[in-house]
């Protein structure tokens, strides 16, 4: 092991302690992708075995939503079917800036499915926009950064290769291409971090008090709630795993930036 850290440390020009600790911080990051994705594939299966469950009030996601906007004096919050293509980037999602609540018509449709997950996924959403309605700073800023959030992680490969290309085509080696790559795909990755974070508290938050209006209005039953729970905190989880991936992927950036910067030393 130590003749392997030695080799990889002379190759990438960077202390041994560092590359060490580069190595495990990557291996820290493999597994906790693993992680991540086994707890997409978890909040998938409850989402998908309750809306395989019908719901007693009889009622789609869209007609659940747009109740609760009514009893809550939201009348003016549209609740619409997703395209095609705003679904497979946004999924379910309220659009704070056109006040719309976007509900999948697709994959895993629930636009206008009476099943538990239809109710829990409209309600929720219609939960969000109140929220927002109210003035809640971290909503607010959540969902206006949310683009970010899904564009930034996507982007962090492409501009860290295009800085590598960059340097090899115009200057046959490592340089300032590569560096700027690296600057740019952190503070990206620093974005997304931010709105990772925000997603749990305001998702809390949201879960909270739509199962409380689901109560109070009488849209589900005792075991329809526990079941709507699970599969809210499923997501939760779910958003924790994939902060702690962030910050791993953020230690790791530091450290390739730390690297790079001695490889420019010598």
């Amino acid at each position: 092991m130590k003749t392997f850290l030695f080799e990889l440390s002379e190759e990438l020009g960077a202390t041994p302690v560092l590359t060490a600790a580069y190595v495990i911080v990557t291996f820290l990051v493999l597994v906790m992708a693993v992680v991540y994705l086994a707890l997409e594939i978890r909040v998938w299966l409850r989402y998908r075995k309750a809306n395989r469950t019908p719901i007693s009030c009889n009622m789609t996601g869209i007609d659940a939503a747009r109740l609760v906007l009514e009893k809550e004096g939201l009348s003016h919050i549209r609740v619409r079917k997703a395209g095609l293509l705003r679904e497979a980037v946004f999924g379910n999602y309220y659009n704070v800036l056109t006040k719309t609540i976007y509900l999948r018509s697709w994959l895993g449709k629930i636009d206008k499915k009476k099943s538990v997950t239809s109710v829990a996924l409209g309600v929720q959403k219609a939960a969000l926009a109140k929220l927002c309605e109210e003035g809640d700073q971290k909503t607010l800023l959540r969902n206006r950064l949310s683009l970010i959030a899904i564009f930034g992680p996507l982007l962090f490969l492409p501009v860290l290769i295009a800085g590598v290309v960059l340097d090899f085509v115009l200057l046959d080696r490592m340089g300032p291409f590569s560096l700027a790559g690296l600057v740019l795909s952190g503070l990206l990755a620093v974005c997304g971090l931010v709105v990772t974070l925000l997603n749990i508290p305001v998702e809390k938050q949201a879960n909270r008090l739509a199962l409380e209006m689901m109560e109070r209005f009488g849209l589900a039953s005792g075991a329809e709630l526990e079941t709507m729970r699970g599969v809210y905190d499923a997501y939760i989880v779910a958003y924790v795993a994939q902060f702690l991936l962030q910050m791993l992927r953020m230690i790791q950036w530091v450290l390739e930036i730390v690297i790079k910067l001695q490889q420019k030393e010598k």
